[in-house]
């Protein structure tokens, strides 16, 4: 087994479960929304607090998990296997205060799959405030090992339109355009820098990004399901889609900084969405399900409306 898959397994050996303080405040929301490309013109409710009906995308959950990774990311950066993330699940058990200054995290690491060739960690993260969980999250990170053969590409699906869905629903689909500035406010989010580690590079240095086939700075996969939630928040809601409580996706190809977006949604019969989206090469970039309300809507304090 080769060294660096050995030191893996330590650090999940070693990795107890840990507690982090999780606080966001109204900027750390607003300034998600604005790296997911909200603005005052296609989404006031995300940036602007005194808009009726502000609100917070459900998928800022996603950033609880943040100290962990940073634990993560040190503990696996001497073992010299690149890695990358394949998987995002989130799910909301009541709605996400704008902001909040005591609630905590708490992560478990895990092997997933390990193999001759293979080896996948699962990093569970659960986030609780006033004794009550408002948030689950997970992510799988994939090691790719020495003589690996890279990941066939499967093949994308042809644009539906508005062909019927097996669930009875049509399919829409609607593009974005991504921002430059994008990825620099979620960096300044993270509080990353030029110096960063050699994990963020691909979303920081133009020179990295472009040895690994992109026209950009990698957008990070957490911006690119926001924009998947945000874009579904609007166009789902007149089919009747609406509390978006939780997502299930996987990563297929990178989004690029200044890249083109389409996303179709097809909705079933169980409050759910599937989603696919292309990258500006046609490439499937991410593909999954999205979860809505199917039961009365509770508030922040846990109280039906």
């Amino acid at each position: 087994m080769p060294d660096g898959v050995s030191e893996i397994l330590r650090l999940v050996d070693r990795w107890e479960r840990r507690a982090y303080p999780v606080r966001w405040s109204l900027r750390d929301t607003i300034t998600y929304a604005i790296a997911t490309g909200a603005d005052a013109r296609n989404a006031r409710s995300l940036v602007w607090e005194s808009a009726p009906g502000f609100t917070t995308l459900p998928t800022f959950a996603t950033r609880f998990a943040h100290a962990a990774l940073t634990d993560f990311a040190a503990g696996v950066q001497d073992a010299g296997l690149p890695s990358f993330a394949r998987a995002w699940r989130v799910s909301l058990d009541r709605p996400l205060a704008p902001e909040c200054a005591g609630a905590r995290a708490s992560a478990d690491l895990r092997v997933k799959e390990r193999s001759g060739d293979r080896l996948v960690l699962t990093l569970d993260v659960e986030t609780r405030a006033d004794g009550e969980r408002i948030a689950r999250s997970s992510l799988d990170v994939h090691f790719r090992l020495p003589g690996e053969p890279p990941p066939a590409r499967r093949p994308t699906p042809p644009a539906t339109g508005a062909d019927p869905s097996p669930g009875g629903g049509r399919a829409v689909t609607v593009r974005e355009r991504v921002h430059p500035y994008q990825a620099a406010v979620f960096r300044t989010l993270l509080g990353l820098t030029a110096a960063g580690s050699v994990q963020d590079a691909m979303h920081i240095d133009p020179d990295r990004a472009r040895e690994l086939g992109l026209a950009a700075p990698a957008l990070p996969g957490e911006v690119t399901l926001g924009i998947v939630a945000r874009l579904a928040e609007r166009t789902l809601g007149p089919v009747g889609l609406r509390g978006l409580r939780g997502a299930e996706v996987s990563y297929r190809s990178p989004v690029s900084d200044a890249d083109r977006l389409t996303i179709t949604y097809t909705p079933g019969r169980d409050g759910t969405a599937e989603a696919l989206v292309r990258n500006g090469q046609g490439r499937t970039a991410v593909s999954g399900v999205l979860r809505f309300e199917t039961e009365p809507t509770r508030s922040v304090s846990g109280e039906a409306p």
